[in-house]
């Protein structure tokens, strides 16, 4: 059983479930884990790694762990669980498309907070509507361990707000997740090719097709000082562009600019966004890209979704667009940010955008 992990930080915890996934498994079935997940980032970048990591190897089994993640960015905002809904079917479709044959298991984990069913969380109400509507066999650990636990978490339950804790919490976890992938293997549960078969009759975006543009594929397009980058991590590879003081991206397309993907580092500071549209959108804004995260890990992969820069939502007009992308003479100035973003560093050297991609979306 080949299966793969796409999640938050709570699938990258050393010792978290995926381990004790791993250890349950022992002696049922042979299992190869692989593991894509990246944290501190939306289900938007699940994408971005999905085409990234894809080698034309099938997988048996998608684990899908954002709901902790999704749930902190868009629940704040109005509209957020039509944001969220977006950002599932799109990934929904870009895996239907690269593993047509495997089986999408959600994994829905909650935050402390959230460990009561009886506290309100309109997200996780979002997601098991979207789960159920499309008959997927997700794996609700929340209702799980609230009923078990009389909706009262144990001392040993969380790490901190957002991440159970070892060995306990992420044993228990790892080994309910372990017994539901061994019944869905015995059952032949539905493949992705059915589901997304579905999702086209009931999504309200079933008519808005992504493209997901390695930033490698995009250097015709960019003016000025630009390196080739190549990073690696015992997590993870990343191709990159390095775009440095002076250098541009201009993209006239007849799609819209989703999110641009980028690695972010100590050294990043804010890019210049332009962005025009027919239809009279007009954006300038200096754009913060230095991730919080970066003041304790070395590098950070992450996604900004643009829509998000000067609205609550996603939800908008996908057509075409100029899009400029732009790395400042000047350090600082930063206007606008996304989630988990912070000012550069003062005098940080060798200022640069670390440039992965963009995802692109066009409304037919």
């Amino acid at each position: 059983m080949r299966i793969l992990i796409i999640g938050g930080s709570n699938s990258l915890l050393k010792g978290g479930y995926v381990s004790g996934l791993a250890h349950s498994l022992q002696g049922y079935v042979e299992a190869e884990i692989v593991q894509i997940s990246v944290g501190a980032t939306t289900s938007l970048s699940a994408i971005g790694r999905l085409h990234e990591t894809f080698n034309g190897q099938p997988a048996d089994v998608i684990l899908y762990e954002y709901g902790i993640n999704d749930a902190g960015h868009f629940a704040p905002r109005p509209g957020g669980a039509e944001s969220w809904l977006l950002c599932f079917h799109l990934l929904l479709k870009t895996a239907a498309r690269l593993y047509p044959s495997a089986v999408f298991v959600p994994l829905v984990l909650a935050q402390q907070h959230h460990f009561s069913m009886a506290v309100q969380n309109p997200i996780y109400d979002a997601q098991i509507r979207a789960y159920q509507e499309l008959a997927l066999p997700y794996i609700d650990v929340r209702a799980w361990m609230s009923s078990l636990f009389l909706g009262r978490a144990p001392e040993w339950m969380y790490r901190d707000a957002a991440h159970y804790d070892t060995p306990h919490a992420t044993s228990i976890i790892g080994a309910l997740v372990a017994q539901r992938l061994l019944t869905l293997k015995a059952q032949n549960a539905e493949p992705l090719s059915s589901t997304l078969a579905r999702l086209q009759t009931v999504s309200p975006f079933a008519k808005i097709e992504a493209m997901y543009i390695p930033a490698v594929n995009l250097q015709q397009f960019i003016s000025g000082p630009t390196e080739p980058g190549h990073i690696a991590n015992r997590l993870m590879q990343l191709d990159y562009v390095r775009m440095l003081p002076g250098s541009r991206l201009d993209l006239n397309s007849a799609m819209f600019p989703l999110a641009l993907f980028l690695k972010s580092d100590p050294n990043h500071d804010a890019l210049q966004l332009e962005l025009n549209t027919p239809e009279g959108l007009s954006i300038n804004t200096r754009v913060a890209t230095r991730h919080a995260d970066t003041e304790t890990l070395p590098f950070i992969y992450s996604s900004i979704p643009l829509p998000l820069l000067w609205s609550h939502s996603l939800l908008m007009h996908y057509g075409a667009s100029q899009l400029a992308v732009s790395v400042p003479l000047q350090a600082g100035g930063a206007q606008s940010g996304f989630d988990c973003y912070a000012p550069g560093l003062p005098g940080a050297p060798q200022r640069h955008l670390d440039f992965v991609g963009l995802l692109m979306l066009v409304q037919q």
